[in-house]
This record gives structure tokens, sequence and C-alpha cells, in this order.
């Protein structure tokens, strides 16, 4: 047989395999989608031997485990596998996930995946996942359901819904949208207005309203700022754990890989400036360990010097009287020698590390994590921005540079934070029926905030979820959502190499079980509304909805692939996985110094604990990260890489602390805040400071499927409900803990290390 597309004599390909009727009668499931025209699946009719394997094919998308937006490339095979279909199930040849890969002609991660995006088919694949609709059997978070059909579910959705609808009680629909792409706020945001509601709430990377809110501030763009490593010979990373979780680990990866090796006889050097012993801090070339909350002090130091030693750059931006004033301020308030004792830094290496950064510009300082997380994280992080402005980086190759205004697809959103705790304990009773949208914020929130009882206050709450969690286990209803590997998409990341960019996210399989698209979804319940709400949105899925949106967006006519159309535009951004326009200019960037002298004002010193006490310094892992990472067996088992620890929470603390409070390594141990306690395993580690004790995020699921249900400690149920001033984000390293023993012992599971605790030679 020939064939078909290259001509090449004995083979075949799988169109003309499937034409040729050797398996008998025609296909009963139709696959759309992935970019191309439509394929019919045959169902297994024979045995396997007589199945003549295929060839693989690669699917350009974006990975939706995170923000960052990494482009991927994911690799299709044809195999045996069970697809629901009207409530029924066959046996099927279907495309399914075989690997994912990095899109090199991405400008976000250029080929590199991280080992969560490595980790992604286990998501699709996963055995916990929920597999058809859902109804409460049982009291609220017990996680007692029944099954339910779809039209079942349209008809409960429909009925709670049509008394709300343009009714002076509308504004009692809200919805919790959790990482989802801006697009899909806006029509989750379209939708509720359509009703008559604007209550739609957006949770996101705990930190980033913070540095945001400081970019306003200083610079007057309520954005992330743009770091170019690629072309900087400095930069000092106060906090941010950019090897690990902040923002997109892959992009700042690959760039210091650049920074360091990328440029012939020239090597960047890269300063760590944080509390904690992090990967960041161990890939650094020089670590300063300050007291933790003193971040901010220690960049004003730095600029202290600079500006005492007149070494700003040139022309250094904002008005004369402004700086003049700024640093007569910085001058009186902030010398080395003076804020050396408070940080617990020494003066001379603050000054060294200032003149060498002035000295070896273009470079850049950021902000992140836990320096953020305190009470007065806005101040560390205006004062990180004040230092960059000193040297005069802002809007300079090298330095940092914000994106252009994104244009129609996406929607901004209120911020969850801003209403996450008392305004919603208030205003529960008020919301009668809670949309969650792929979210789980009782997992994710400070404790003693009483939230799922405010939740079980509202008479009728939805959940949009893949797998069971804390949060969904007190919904009404739950629908099975899509993965991103089975859903359609457009993400336009934040961070990236230099370029907009807008990624596609497209179905690389049929879709598992008798889950949709939470998008679809919505716009099938407006159809089935009608009226106002089924005129706002007239889009069959939501496929269509972005293609509309695309029509209008400045991305046409422009840009790494210019098309005439949106069809067109859709076509081409199916092909390619991304499309991208050229950086931001680099001119110079005018900054407000005055900005930080308020926020100093209103209180800059962190709390110091009692005697009895440490500070409690939460992180997230390269694996688990905040959570999402915990249900995956791969990255379960994956070691920390400081630590070795696997499948499990530790705490790590200094051998002196230990010493001194009599506890053994792997001795369980209780944590006790003024909100709670939790028990974790000791882990003694000599790079902690003796003042902190680090716990990793991510572990103590309730329900989050069988690799992470009950496993290890969930170090949000003890951080007190403090919130970063100027901007309600919880300050989640502003809590401080006492240690209690407990006698026991904790075989923690660690690579190269015995049951005993010993290395293995």
């Amino acid at each position: 047989m020939k064939d078909e597309r290259d001509g090449n004599s004995g083979t075949v390909n799988r169109r003309s395999f499937l034409k040729s009727g050797a398996l008998g009668a025609g296909a009963a499931v139709t696959l759309a989608g992935c970019g191309r025209r439509e394929e019919s699946l045959l169902p297994i009719l024979v045995s396997e031997d007589t199945i003549i394997p295929g060839t693989d094919r690669w699917v350009p998308s974006t990975c939706g485990l995170c923000t960052a937006g990494c482009g991927i490339l994911v690799r299709t095979m044809m195999g045996e596998a069970t697809v629901a279909k009207d409530e029924r199930q066959f046996r099927q040849l279907v495309a399914q996930a075989k690997k994912i890969e990095g899109n090199p002609r991405h400008p976000v991660n250029q080929g590199g995946t991280c080992a969560l995006g490595q980790a992604a088919p286990q998501v699709l694949y996963h055995p916990d996942r929920i597999k058809q609709p859902l109804r409460l059997a049982g009291p609220r978070g017990s996680g007692k359901y029944s099954p339910i059909s779809w039209d079942e579910a349209f008809g409960l959705l429909v009925s709670k819904l049509v008394p709300l609808v343009g009714s002076p009680s509308a504004g009692g629909l809200a919805a919790i949208a959790g990482v989802s792409s801006s697009a899909r706020v806006r029509l989750l945001g379209e939708f509720l207005a359509a009703v008559g509601s604007s209550r739609v709430y957006m949770m996101e990377e705990p930190g980033l309203a913070v540095l945001r809110e400081a970019n306003r501030r200083m610079y007057g763009r309520d954005r992330l700022e743009q770091h170019d490593l690629e072309n900087a010979l400095y930069f000092i990373s106060f906090g941010a754990n950019i090897l690990e979780s902040h923002t997109s680990p892959v992009r700042y990866n690959r760039g210091l890989s650049h920074f360091r090796r990328g440029r012939p006889g020239l090597r960047g050097k890269f300063v760590q400036v944080e509390s904690r012993f992090s990967l960041s801090a161990a890939n650094a070339d020089e670590w300063l360990g300050p007291r933790p909350g003193t971040e901010g002090k220690i960049a004003l130091a730095m600029t202290c010097v600079i500006l005492n030693e007149g070494l700003s750059h040139g022309e250094t931006p904002g008005n004369t009287a402004n700086l003049a004033e700024f640093s007569a301020w910085v001058l009186e308030n902030y010398a080395p020698d003076k804020v050396a004792h408070e940080t617990d830094v020494p003066a001379h290496k603050i000054e060294r590390i200032a003149r060498e950064f002035a000295r070896h510009q273009p470079g850049f300082a950021l902000a992140g994590g836990a320096a953020v997380s305190h009470s007065h994280g806005l101040f560390t992080a205006t004062a990180v921005q004040a230092l960059n402005a000193v040297v005069g980086c802002p809007g300079r190759q090298g330095g940092i540079s914000w994106l252009p205004v994104a244009g129609s697809i996406g929607v901004s959103a209120q911020r969850l934070s801003q209403y996450w705790g008392d305004r919603f304990l208030n205003d529960s009773g008020l919301i009668s029926v809670l949309l969650l949208w792929d979210s789980n914020p009782l997992y994710c929130s400070p404790a003693g905030l009483a939230l799922s009882q405010a939740l079980d206050r509202i008479p009728f709450v939805v959940s949009f979820a893949t797998l069971l969690d804390e949060t969904s286990t007190h919904a009404d209803l739950i629908l099975p959502d899509r993965t991103f590997l089975e859903v359609w998409d457009v993400v336009e990341p934040s961070v990236t190499c230099g370029p907009r960019a807008l990624s596609i996210v497209q179905p690389a399989v049929h879709a598992m079980h008798e889950s949709r698209d939470r998008a679809d979804v919505l716009l099938s319940l407006a159809a089935r509304l009608g009226g106002a709400v089924g005129q706002a949105l007239l889009d069959g899925d939501f496929s269509s909805y972005l293609k509309r949106r695309l029509e209008r967006s400045d991305a046409l006519g422009r840009g790494s692939f210019v098309q005439p159309d949106g069809e067109s535009f859709w076509s081409a951004l199916k092909e390619e996985g991304v499309w991208f326009d050229a950086g931001p200019e680099h001119a110079p960037v005018r900054a407000d110094l005055s900005a930080i002298r308020e926020l100093a004002e209103a209180g800059a010193a962190p709390e110091v604990p009692a005697e009895s006490e440490l500070y409690l310094v939460p992180f997230a892992t390269v694996g688990i990260r905040d959570g999402v990472g915990a249900s995956l067996p791969w990255m379960q088992e994956m070691p920390d890489p400081m630590t070795s620890v696997a499948w499990g929470s530790w705490a790590e603390i200094h051998p002196h602390t230990a010493q001194r409070l009599g506890i053994k390594d792997g001795e369980w141990i209780w944590l006790v805040s003024r909100v709670g306690r939790m028990k974790v395993p000791a882990l003694i580690s000599p790079a902690a400071r003796p003042d902190i004790v680090g716990v990793p995020f991510g572990q103590g699921h309730g329900f989050s499927g069988r690799y992470a249900t009950a496993r290890g400690a969930n170090a949000w149920e003890i951080i007190e409900p403090h919130r970063v001033g100027g901007t309600g984000e919880p300050a989640w390293a502003a809590t401080r803990v006492r240690i209690e023993r407990t006698g026991e012992w904790a075989p923690l599971v660690r690579l190269g290390h015995d049951r005993n605790g010993g290395a293995h030679a």
C-alpha cells in the first residue's frame, strides 16, 4: 500500500489505514480540534497484535500548571482508551499524550520546561479525576457525592440562576476564579454581568499584587517588570526564588545560564539576599542571609552608599527636587552602619555589594517571596525599585522594562485577597450562588478566618474541578472540568524574555471521561437561560469566543506573523503555538522617589519574636510549588534539591536551635502559632538561621487525590491572618511560632539516607 503523504511504498499512514476498512465498521466517535481537520476514531474490534503502529505527532500548546505561560509541544500517539460519548463508554483508538517538551520558538521558556511541566500528563491521566457531574450526598466537607447526568446538572443550575437574572438580587451571584487566563476571567465576568452581578474575584500567586503596586507607586505602571538578564552584568534578588517558584522559573533558569555562560569572556554576578538558604541562594555567587523582613532596609542602605559616593547613573530618573529630598532622607536614616545590627548583615558587605552593583551596570534588582510577604512588604518592594532608580536601570537594556498594555484578549478582575477574609465573612449571607471557577481558596488561606463556616452559609455552591479538593467538597454541585491538555485558550504571559506574546492552548487529545471545559459549560448555560444572558454570550463554544476577540486585537497586522483577518490569525496561531511582537523600547523611565518615604513612615520594622519564638519562613519547593504538584506522584517522589526530602513535609532548624531545645533530627515536633498548630518532623540544617524555622508550602491536603491526601502538613493552617499594608495581600511571612517537642521519631524519606538518617556511602 502506498503512503498518501510522502509517496514511500511499503508503509501505511494512519488515515489510509483507517480508510482501508481493515477493522470493519466506521467510527462511533469523532475527534475535532487540535488545529486539524476532523478524524474518525475506530472501536477496538480486533486483537492488539494486528494493529499497525502509528507515528507520533507534536501539538503546540501552553502549559497551564502555573501562571508563567511556557510554550510546550505535546507528543501524542494513537492508543487504546475508554471514551465517553452520550453517557456511554467505548474502547477506542485515540490520540494519547506521551511526552511534553518546551517550544523552542516561545519567548518565555525558549524550549525549556520545568519538572512540573514534564509531569503534566499525570494531570490528564490521574486515576482520581472527577469523571461525571456530582451532587452532594452528605454533609458539606464530607466528600460524599452521587453521580448525576449533565442534563440534571444543567437543570439544577438553571433553576438556581433564573430567579437572579435581571432581579434586584442578581448581586447574589458571585464567582472565584483560580489560575485562569485573563480571557477566561473576561468570559466569567461577562456572564455575571449579563445576570446582573459584578462579583468576580480572581486568585493569583501571592505577592504579585505587592510587586505591581510598588511599580505603580514608583513608576506609574501597574504591571510586573521584565528583567533583561541576557544583557545584564549584575543583579540582586531580594527574596525572589527565581529558580524555584518566582513568576517564571524556566525563563529565569535559562536567563541565568546565558548571564553566566552565554557571552564568551563575560560572566555576570548574581547576589541573593534572603533569610532562608534556598536553591536560588545556593546558585548565587554570593548569599546574604539577613534577619527576616529587613531586606528593604538593606536595599536602602545600598542606595545610601551609591548616592553618598556619587555612583548613581548619570541623569537619574525623577525630578531633581525629588531626588535631592530622597537623598537627604536616605543618608540620614539608612547608612549601612545604622542598619547592620537590625538586619544582621555587616556594614562592610552592604557597602561592597552596593559599589559592585553601581560600577557593573547594566544590571537590576528584583524583589519577591517572603521578603514582600511581611506586613511592610510594600515598603520592601518599593525600596528595591528605588535602588533600581538610582542606578538608572529602568528602561535600559540589561535593566528592567515593561511590556505594552495588553490588547482586547484579557480583562482585569477584583483580587480575591482584597475580599477573602472579613469582607467575605460579612457578605457571605448576601451570596446565594457561588461559582468556584477551578479554585481552592480554603486550602491556601491564613488560619483563623473561619472561611469554611462562611462558605457553608451560602445556599448553593458550584465547583468546576478536575479533582476533589478542600473547597470543592463544600459545593452542592461539582462539574468535571478539563485539563489544559483538553481545551482551547489564549494566554498572555506577564513575564517573557522581552517580547509581548499571545500563546495558544489547544486540545492535544480527546477529552477524558465526561468532562467539559468550564468555559463551554458557561456558554451552554447562557444559551439555556436565554433572554439578555443568551444575547450577551452568543458564541457556541470558547474557541469561537476567542477567535472573535482576536479579530479586534491589536496583534493583527504586526509581530512574528502577519495575517489579514482573525480567522487566518487563529489558524497561524494553532500551527506556530505563539505570536510575539517586538519587545518594549528602551527609553528612560521616570521614578517617583518620594513613594518610599510614606511607606517607611507607616512602619517598616518587622515584629521581633519573643524569646521563646522563631520566625516562620514558609517556602515553595521546585516540584510541589504552592500545592499544584502535590497530586502528582512524580512531583511527590522528586527529592527537594536542598534537603533531599520526598513524599512529605519538614521543618528546617539550625543545629544550635535544635541543641538548645533538645530536638533530634527526624523528631516529630509541634509548630505552634497564635492561630493553630501543625506536626512535622524536624530536619537539622546548618544552612538555616538560628532564629527561623522553614517549612514548605503545598502539602497537608484533606482532599487532592490519592497521592496528596493526608500527606505532610499545610503551612497555611498556622499562618496568622496579617495583611500587607496598602494591598490587602496575605502577609504569610509575618507569623511567629514556638516549638513543642513530642519525643516521637519520624523516618524522613530522603534520597541517599538510610532509615536512621545516615547518608549512604
